[in-house]
């Protein structure tokens, strides 16, 4: 699909200054303060409303305070966020456990059965945000543990007697329990699917115009965005040549890789509306906008950084970027000629460095007096 470089209601300039090359997303810091405040309030609520219950007496104000702890965790410490959300599962999760145990062994079978039911909806939220926060493999260990959790509660529960197994609240307990296990089966097959089709579309595979390693348009596919760019709005445009460093003695397998991993930063660091694009091995093209050029230069600056903050295998990868600033001289396609005879040129004199273009050619050195004379 073709970037859109349609100009909205901000202008180019006010767009580059409130994002600059790099996407804007919601922190996920930020994001789980919000959802622990919801959290926090609901429980406080559900406290007042459940005063009679004698479980909830215990329970609710303990969730309250685990929950507004975290809270206090994110707000004023660096600890990790994992840390913190596989606390919160952990005590929400006791918590759940805790209200089955007492469903099971201190209500009588009518009772027990109706808060049951209303336990039920949050189990299944329970299980399907280990993968919301944790991811396929860091969630599988809470997922066994709580499902393990509600069947030793059963298990207990037969064994202290056999004859609740007739009973609507083991029977309930049982369909919970397998409605579990299978939708955490299906929400794993569904994330490794999700994981393969991003998989195929990042690698290209079976996508006309595509580079087979990096999913990029190919040099094509590019030129005609750009130009369609071009012809759209001219001015503030950006077209940044930018090369992988590649050190003499990196095996060409591993090469492969850098490059890959390269343009996976690259791709989650643009913004959606700037267009990524193949020009050939170890090289790509960026086209974006920017106010101005010293804004356009400072930008691929912040890029080269961050690729280089994110290593491979212990490899920390480094670009070369010459990028030309549109003045009204040269069409679409002379913007990217310009910008390669730019990379070019910062090569010559090393990596790792971003160069402002467009380079002028050197004047041919005029012959000598003596040259000049005829023989």
């Amino acid at each position: 699909m073709m970037p859109d470089f349609r100009p909205s209601s901000l202008s180019p300039s006010a767009r580059e200054a409130r994002g600059g090359v790099f996407r804007t997303t919601l922190d996920r810091r930020m994001l789980n303060q919000r959802v622990l405040g919801g959290i926090l309030a609901a429980t406080l609520l559900a406290a007042v409303y459940h005063q009679s219950d004698p479980f909830e007496q215990v329970a609710l104000p303990g969730m309250a305070l685990l929950v507004g702890t975290l809270l206090a965790v994110l707000t004023f410490t660096r600890l990790p966020l994992v840390q913190v959300q596989v606390m919160g599962l952990i005590g929400g999760w006791i918590y759940l456990l805790g209200k089955i145990g007492y469903v099971l062994f201190a209500l009588p079978d009518d009772t027990g059965l109706r808060m049951l039911m209303g336990l039920a909806p949050w189990m299944a939220v329970m299980l399907a945000s280990h993968l919301w926060t944790l991811g396929v493999r860091a969630s599988a260990p809470l997922n066994l543990a709580a499902l393990s959790g509600l069947g030793a509660l059963m298990l207990v529960r037969f064994a202290q007697d056999p004859a609740s197994v007739q009973g609507n609240v083991m029977g309930t307990l049982l369909q919970m329990l397998i409605a579990g296990g299978v939708m955490l089966v299906g929400q794993r097959s569904a994330a490794l699917r999700l994981t393969g089709d991003v998989r195929r579309a990042v690698l290209g595979e079976d996508q006309p115009g595509r580079d087979a390693l990096t999913g990029l348009p190919e040099r094509h596919l590019l030129e005609q965005q750009l130009i369609a760019a071009h012809r759209r709005l001219p001015e503030h445009l950006v077209v940044a040549a930018i090369s992988v460093d590649r050190p003499a003695d990196l095996p060409d397998a591993f090469a492969a890789r850098l490059t890959a991993h390269v343009t996976r930063t690259l791709m989650n660091t643009v913004r959606d509306q700037d267009l990524l694009g193949c020009l050939g091995d170890d090289q790509m093209a960026l086209v974006m906008r920017a106010p101005d050029a010293r804004s356009a230069r400072a930008a691929c600056e912040r890029l080269r950084v961050r690729v280089a903050s994110r290593p491979l295998d212990g490899v920390n990868p480094t670009v070369t970027i010459g990028l030309v600033y549109a003045d009204g001289q040269l069409d679409a396609l002379g913007l990217l000629r310009a910008a390669e005879d730019t990379l070019a040129a910062v090569q010559r004199d090393g990596a790792n460095r971003v160069l402002l273009g467009p380079v002028r050619p050197e004047p041919a050195a005029e012959p000598g007096l003596l040259g000049a004379l005829p023989a």
